[in-house]
């Protein structure tokens, strides 16, 4: 009779058909012990105790572990149900009353009831506890990144396996603190690291959720923490537009690196804390959220160890750090405060020098019309020329 069961479970449900020597053993075992109570109690009309309730929580808990899905589990236990009442109905209905299998029928009913109850309880507990072990593991994980203590990549593969996760190729670092000096926490709001750290998840849970469907089944989307009081999220991909809002919404300042890899994020995430810490009024009063190239002119300005005159002119120009005309005209336009003068300096006619300047604004995403622009331009010209 359990030979048949098994074979009714593996040719019904999928996850079954393919277990080990090890897991088949243990599902014959469970099988065997789940058939005897349902005869015991069949026999007597009873119904399951507290220890049976205990014993199959238990397996609930063991296949949560073993991440088997928890439908094809209770299913497993409707499938050997019905294999039960047809070998009864083939090898017995002769010899028993309607009394007989209308017991029979009240204590499967019943077995089933409590044991699926009891199953879920122990999945969903040990599930919840497995859950918050890997988010601390993870959160564990990013901490070391961003100090450079996973610095060896197949030391960061092994970790990551533990973890049955993998990182995106490149990945977004979003990094977030109050725009300003907060009250100590008390009744009246959260302290300044719960803020940062608030803001940092709401950012990561979005575009996580935004992306959900486009990630492979181990890459990570997203990991949250917070270090020093700053909020820090690992993103796949980061919708800049959302994320300026959300900023704005919190009062928050915020910084958003893209392309980021396990071997760049030590630096990116020094610079991005430093300068969300350290930005000047006229950056917060134009940006919510400081990108690298604003990261680089602070770094910069502030003498930053990790400052780096060639990243800043490559990180506010883009392309346009090679391009001799449109840098001439930039210099030109910031030195005589306008297209006019600009274009009698450089002998061209003002439309010309407009129309290079609406070309630089869209390649770099910088007005050089506003004061922290023109002052971020002035520096990458500046460090262009270096010696």
């Amino acid at each position: 009779m359990v030979d048949s069961f098994m074979a009714a479970v593996a040719r019904e449900i999928p996850a079954y058909a393919n277990l080990d020597a090890r897991q088949l053993d243990e599902v014959r075992s469970i099988i065997v012990w789940t058939l005897r109570r349902v005869l015991e109690l069949w026999a007597v009309n009873g119904s399951l105790e507290a220890d049976d309730l205990r014993m199959f929580r238990g397996v609930g808990s063991v296949r949560a572990r073993d991440a088997r899905p928890l439908a094809a589990v209770l299913r497993a236990y409707r499938v050997a149900a019905l294999a039960f009442f047809e070998r009864i109905g083939d090898g017995f209905a002769d010899g028993l009353s309607a009394g007989d299998i209308a017991a029979l029928a009240r204590v499967w009913l019943t077995v089933l009831d409590q044991s699926a109850e009891a199953i879920f309880d122990g999945y969903e507990s040990t599930g919840r506890i497995l859950s918050e072990d890997r988010e601390r593991s993870l959160r564990g994980l990013l901490t070391d990144l961003l100090l450079g203590r996973q610095s060896h990549p197949g030391t960061l593969r092994a970790r990551l396996r533990e973890l049955d996760a993998q990182l995106p190729a490149s990945f977004d670092l979003v990094v977030a603190a109050p725009a300003a000096p907060v009250p100590q926490a008390g009744p009246a709001g959260p302290s300044p690291a719960e803020a940062a750290a608030a803001v940092a998840g709401a950012a990561a849970a979005a575009s996580a959720g935004r992306i959900a469907g486009q990630a492979a089944d181990r890459e990570l989307t997203s990991i949250h923490t917070t270090l020093d009081g700053i909020g820090v999220a690992l993103v796949k991909a980061v919708d800049r537009e959302a994320l300026g809002r959300l900023m704005a919404g919190h009062e928050s300042t915020g910084a958003l690196l893209t392309g980021v890899t396990a071997a760049t994020a030590p630096r990116d995430y020094r610079l991005a804390a430093h300068g969300v810490r350290h930005a000047p009024s006229l950056v917060r009063a134009e940006r919510r959220v400081l990108d690298r190239g604003d990261l680089e002119v602070v770094a910069l300005v502030t003498g930053h160890p990790d400052a780096d005159p060639a990243r800043v002119t490559d990180s506010v120009l883009g392309r346009l750090a090679q391009d001799d005309e449109t840098l001439r005209t930039l210099d030109a336009v910031l030195y005589s405060d306008g297209a006019a003068g600009a274009a009698a300096r450089l002998h061209v006619h003002p439309q010309t020098v407009r129309y290079r300047m609406r070309r630089l604004a869209t390649v770099t995403g910088r007005d050089p019309r506003t004061p922290w622009n023109r002052f971020a331009f002035r520096t990458a010209i500046l460090a262009r020329a270096r010696p």
